[in-house]
């Protein structure tokens, strides 16, 4: 095996994937299976700051999520997935793969005609086999949300970012941003600003020229940043050794480090969300965490919530509700503000570990697992 590809699997992707032998490209439209295991997991409340002003009160997180479509869109592992639009008859996604392929879909609309009641929702419009693929990161450009056009920001293998306007069939050749010490694992935006890391290195873009311009960047003294977000005024990082990292953003764009938690988690963490002043952890561990993003303070925690296994990733929807996706090949879902389990089942479609989630705006939730299988529910 070369020196990326022990790179890659060490990180939990492996270069194969195998086709479940039940695995079909049209499904039709259900709702997902009970899942009773959900009573093991343990809730511990570590301060009441979760269950007064971060409370989130949403009757559409109790209701059961609709798988619209689950199909093969890739012959290896998701690694990332990015929903792009999700207006009212616009619902467009970007997903990425271990098999070095990037694609864009369009759902139609889920209110089919009864005469074709197995059309399939999901169609391709392109898809792009970058020479820097394998593609491990997206984001889209804050700068260019409501114009005419998409840009996405793509983060890969061959230690750069990338840019692409979906849906052209070549991605925008003057945009190629170097200067990272490895694979860039993740991306975020705050404003104007684009945040980025490659091993144990965050680096700060300026988004406010045609191609964006390095600013600064921050080394950590140990822990490779595994994950990203962002607030308007602060970037948060969790790293592979358990740590959470916080710094503040001036407005001329300054870091300035606000805060650390070292040892939040007692293994890897594999994604940080913000939202509404709360951090959302979790990771190898198999516990989901809530902090106070100001002061990383622990508000909440989930042990075993995926049944103890390793939890690879997570997304905050519409409905108000955080959900997670683990290696018991679920999609769990907890409601914002207090992590009390949603009164709802888990989403179950998958037979292989779940490795990349995104959601939009509206109504739209996608899971992709490390057998190349997107999933696209209604929530």
């Amino acid at each position: 095996m070369s020196i990326a590809g022990r790179q890659l699997h060490s990180q939990g992707f492996s270069q194969q994937s195998r086709r479940p032998a039940c695995a079909s490209p049209r499904l039709p439209t259900v709702t997902p299976r009970p899942q009773p295991r959900r009573r093991n997991a343990a809730i511990i409340c570590s301060t009441d700051a979760g269950l007064t002003s971060g409370a989130v009160s949403s009757q559409r997180c109790e209701k059961e999520a609709i798988l619209l479509q689950r199909f093969k869109a890739h012959d290896a592992a998701i690694t990332a997935s990015l929903v792009l639009q999700d207006a009212g008859g616009t619902k467009e996604l970007v997903t990425a793969s271990m098999d070095k392929s990037l694609a864009l879909w369009r759902l139609q609309d889920e209110s089919l005609p009864e005469s074709a009641p197995s059309s399939p929702l999901v169609s391709k419009v392109v898809r792009l086999t970058p020479k820097v693929a394998p593609i491990f990161s997206l984001v889209a450009d804050s700068q260019a949300l409501g114009a005419s056009h998409n840009q996405v920001f793509c983060g890969n293998l061959a230690k750069s970012i990338v840019a692409w306007e979906p849906p052209d069939r070549d991605l925008i050749p003057k945009v190629h941003l170097n200067s990272h010490t490895g694979w860039v694992r993740a991306l975020a935006t705050s404003r104007q600003w684009l945040f980025s890391c490659s091993c144990n290195v965050l680096c700060q873009w300026d988004m406010a020229r045609a191609v964006p311009r390095k600013v600064r960047e921050v080394k950590l003294f140990t822990g490779d940043i595994q994950s990203l977000c962002t607030s308007r005024n602060m970037v948060f990082a969790c790293t592979s050794n358990g740590a959470i990292r916080a710094w503040n953003i001036g407005k001329k764009g300054e870091l300035s480090e606000a805060g650390v938690r070292e040892k939040a988690h007692k293994d890897r963490i594999t994604t940080i969300l913000w939202h509404k002043n709360f951090l959302y952890s979790l990771g190898y561990d198999g516990s989901v965490k809530m902090w106070d993003a100001n002061k990383l303070e622990l508000v909440m925690e989930v042990k075993k919530a995926h049944e103890g296994q390793r939890i690879q990733c997570a997304a905050v929807a519409p409905d108000g509700c955080l959900y997670t996706g683990g290696d018991d090949k679920l999609v769990r879902r907890w409601k914002l503000g207090s992590l009390a389990p949603a009164n709802a089942d888990a989403l179950f479609c998958h037979n292989y570990n779940v490795r990349s989630l995104s959601a939009g705006r509206h109504d739209i939730l996608v899971s992709g697992d490390s057998s190349g299988e997107v999933a696209i529910w209604k929530v």
